[in-house]
């Protein structure tokens, strides 16, 4: 690549960590102040009035975001329409990132009772998380290539940037492990070792992906 490609990358890779996982980090952050400074908030039983206005800053952090993110990608592919980009983004990353939170909660108990008596902990973990790091890049990226009207290779383009975070977040997950940093394991919890691991994971998905994708994008020729 030339090095103008590789700084298309690397703005890529800076436009998808700022974008979706710093709006999220930051909608997430926020639910939880407005969650806990709620009169009568318990983690055993909430109430539904407190869950849905925690909501609402998570929400609204994952809209903008992934909004600003579809733009910038249509800019790197020098596509002028940034309303239909941005609905691409969202579209894109949005829905299947609630769904998968969704569903990683709801399994968790599950999965560590049923798999956690035939697997250690720390394998359950990244046999959940790398396929999710997968989806959510795989889906976002497709959504960037119908927004650009790429047709069928929106697909190759998602494969690609799918393979690439689940790689990076795998390449993570086991380096963290070499470190010490081990999913269930004892005194785990002390140090929030699973959301230590999940995190840089993710930022590690999320800059991959990201130059990755803004790679693809600048090869290409204009879309109009």
């Amino acid at each position: 690549m030339t090095s103008s490609t590789w700084r298309v990358a690397a703005w890529g890779a800076g436009a998808t960590i700022v974008t979706l996982f710093g709006s999220t980090l930051a909608g997430v952050v926020l639910g939880e102040i407005v969650f806990e400074v709620m009169p009568g908030h318990s983690l055993a039983a909430p109430r539904p009035l407190n869950i849905a206005l925690a909501a609402i800053p998570a929400i609204a952090g994952l809209l903008a975001g992934s909004a600003t993110w579809g733009i910038l990608m249509g800019r790197l592919a020098r596509f002028g329409n940034s309303r239909r980009m941005a609905v691409a983004g969202i579209l894109g990353f949005v829905p299947i990132t609630i769904v998968l939170a969704i569903a990683l909660l709801s399994l968790e108990p599950i999965a560590v009772e049923k798999l956690g008596a035939q697997f250690p902990v720390h394998r359950v973990f990244t046999l959940f998380f790398v396929p999710t790091a997968f989806l959510v890049g795989g889906a976002s990226a497709w959504a960037i290539g119908i927004g650009l009207n790429y047709g069928k290779q929106a697909w190759r383009i998602a494969v690609r940037v799918g393979l690439v975070s689940a790689t990076a977040f795998l390449v993570i997950n086991l380096a963290m492990e070499d470190a010490g940093w081990v999913v269930g394991a004892p005194r785990a919890a002390e140090r929030f070792t699973m959301l230590t691991v999940m995190f840089a994971g993710m930022i590690g998905a999320a800059l991959s992906g990201g130059a990755v994708l803004g790679w693809t994008l600048s090869t290409r020729s204009p879309t109009l």
